[in-house]
């Protein structure tokens, strides 16, 4: 008597193999779709960071030094795109919100620090610098550089899709009691 055994086969199909390979295929095209997606909004979130930091510490270093004024004279050569400050050494520092947008700043005080781009991403067209007398009333600083209470600073910022909108009022140390008398000066 002859046995027949059934040879039985341990491979995949064709069919079998297909299918596993649409299916890499297809979780394949999703992982790398999330990957691309994460990296865009990283690269945004670093970029719009970027432009946060750069924004505070231009807005608030013409602050801080715009509250060195010693004198309302010390504003002379000031409008509302440049503001000229003479801290009490003598020297001067100006900034100049420029149509090229950008930032420019002089200063005196420091050997080398002068035509220095310290930002170069405002908006011109949007940008202001206000000079206000105790009233809170704007006026004009080549006529009425005598009755400067404070300036308002206006700065809008913007890289690509993003704008960032900076608005602040300094009053300089020295001029927030009055004008000196004459025996001070």
């Amino acid at each position: 008597m002859v046995k027949y055994t059934k040879a039985t086969s341990k491979g995949f199909t064709l069919v079998e193999i297909v299918i596993v390979i649409m299916t890499l295929a297809v979780f394949g095209t999703i992982t790398t779709t999330m990957l691309a997606n994460a990296s865009k909004v990283y690269s945004s979130s670093i970029k719009k960071q970027n432009l946060i930091n750069q924004a505070r510490s231009t807005f608030f270093k013409i602050i801080r030094e715009a509250s060195w004024q010693k004198s309302f004279s010390g504003f002379a050569g000031s409008n509302n795109k440049k503001l000229v400050i003479r801290p009490a050494d003598g020297n001067s520092i100006s900034y100049e919100i420029r149509q090229t947008n950008d930032i420019i700043q002089n200063n005196d005080q420091i050997s080398g620090a002068n035509n220095k781009i310290i930002t170069n991403k405002v908006e011109y067209s949007n940008s202001s610098i206000v000079y206000k007398n105790s009233s809170g009333n704007t006026i004009d600083i080549e006529n009425e550089i005598g009755q400067i209470k404070s300036v308002e600073l206006t700065l809008t910022f913007n890289q690509e899709s993003q704008n960032l909108l900076f608005r602040g009022e300094i009053t300089p140390y020295n001029l927030r009691i009055g004008r000196a008398m004459s025996y001070h000066d």
